[in-house]
């Protein structure tokens, strides 16, 4: 340990090499704390980056499984096959009903599998870092609440004449 080491104990950052990996469970804490804070926008970025890390397999594991819930919300509706139209759409129906990446991903273990392995990909981009900060352990449901951010009022905007808040990406074809 040199000088400037002993000088400076504890008032470092420490590098990215000397942080200890994070357990399965405190990536998913993180994720969905994620899930639960940052904007829509944020969220499909941060999901885009994260698919882009994933392997082949299991990248086309988590296209598959958003594909069927995406599909099974909306009867009839034109599910893309652009992966990053799909997470702007995954996006926007997690945050009309919170946990729908969950439900659609960990519906067995191959799809805790896909989740795990999406959420620690997504976790550690560059997309998601800024949301991130605000992490506490431990850091409970309800103390979310005030923390999570705007909502869109998508029925208010069409009726008003603007457009919609959105962009109908599950009813674009390929």
């Amino acid at each position: 340990m040199g000088l400037l080491d002993r000088l400076l104990r504890g008032r470092r950052t420490p590098d990215a090499s000397e942080a200890r990996p994070l357990t399965g469970e405190e990536v998913l804490a993180r994720w969905r704390y994620l899930l639960g804070t940052a904007p829509p926008e944020a969220l499909s970025a941060a999901h885009t980056d994260g698919l882009g890390a994933l392997g082949e397999t299991a990248r086309a594991e988590v296209l598959h499984r958003l594909r069927a819930a995406l599909s099974a919300l909306e009867a009839g509706a034109v599910v893309p096959s652009d992966a990053a139209v799909l997470m702007r759409a995954a996006a926007r129906a997690e945050r009309r009903a919170p946990g729908f990446f969950e439900r659609a991903l960990a519906t067995d273990a191959r799809g805790r599998q896909a989740l795990g392995g999406l959420a620690a990909a997504v976790v550690v981009t560059s997309s998601a870092a800024p949301f991130l900060r605000g992490f506490e352990p431990g850091l409970g449901e309800e103390a979310l609440a005030d923390r999570r951010a705007p909502d869109f009022d998508v029925e208010a905007s069409e009726e008003s004449g603007a457009p919609p808040a959105h962009d109908d990406d599950l009813g674009d074809e390929d």
